[in-house]
């Protein structure tokens, strides 16, 4: 009977541990912002988290302000990644509008929409984290707003139009997040929810004109 010689497990790449050192740091990021909230999230406080030494913390984020704002964006990618892994299981003609909302809404209950509101807070009196959240936040919103057009399917002649449902869509979605913080009950959240996807549905597929300007008196 022959036996197998068990073949040597093949030693990573300087590019993979590095990776994966990034991976945890970020990881380990994400995870103190949500628990601890950003005044408590030191970079040594991650590091422990992460189980690394200080030193490779400051080789790939020199600066908290770095390592916070590359977490979020991390985040922000994989969850992009995930919509985009559900929405091709939708491949056979059952994704719409409304499931579109959904998976935008996902973003904004879960771990990203918390870890980027303790950015959002300490922004307001950090003008270093400011700046760079802002790039941040632009780069996050034209990515989801690319998924909403993809799912809305609307016509180049709507373009103005799906734009301002949509950021008025990400408005409402914030507040209703922020909400959410202090209420445990969902009831009445997700009846104005679904409320909400209604009438984009109604907008987007039987288009209106909306005057914005104030009307001058006759």
């Amino acid at each position: 009977m022959s036996t197998s010689t068990p073949q040597p497990r093949a030693r990573r790449t300087q590019e993979e541990r590095s990776a994966e050192t990034r991976e945890r740091l970020l990881d380990a990021t994400i995870e103190s912002l949500i628990d601890a909230g950003y005044a408590r999230t030191t970079t040594t406080a991650v590091c422990e988290r992460a189980g690394l030494s200080r030193g490779a913390q400051l080789h790939h984020f020199p600066t908290k302000s770095d390592l916070v704002i590359c977490a979020v964006t991390h985040l922000a990618a994989k969850r992009g990644d995930e919509i985009r892994a559900q929405r091709e299981r939708l491949a056979d003609g059952n994704e719409t509008l409304g499931t579109a909302l959904d998976l935008v809404w996902a973003s904004f209950s879960g771990p990203l929409f918390h870890a980027a509101l303790e950015l959002w807070v300490a922004a307001r009196t950090d003008p270093e984290l400011h700046a760079n959240l802002y790039s941040v936040e632009r780069r996050v919103g034209r990515n989801m707003a690319q998924l909403f057009r993809e799912f809305a399917g609307q016509r180049p002649e709507g373009e103005h139009q799906i734009e301002d449902v949509l950021e008025l869509t990400f408005y409402v979605m914030r507040g209703m997040a922020l909400q959410r913080i202090l209420r445990d009950d969902d009831t009445e959240r997700l009846r104005l929810f679904e409320l909400w996807k209604h009438m984009v549905s109604t907008v987007l597929h039987e288009p209106i004109s909306l005057n914005t300007k104030q009307r001058s008196n006759s």
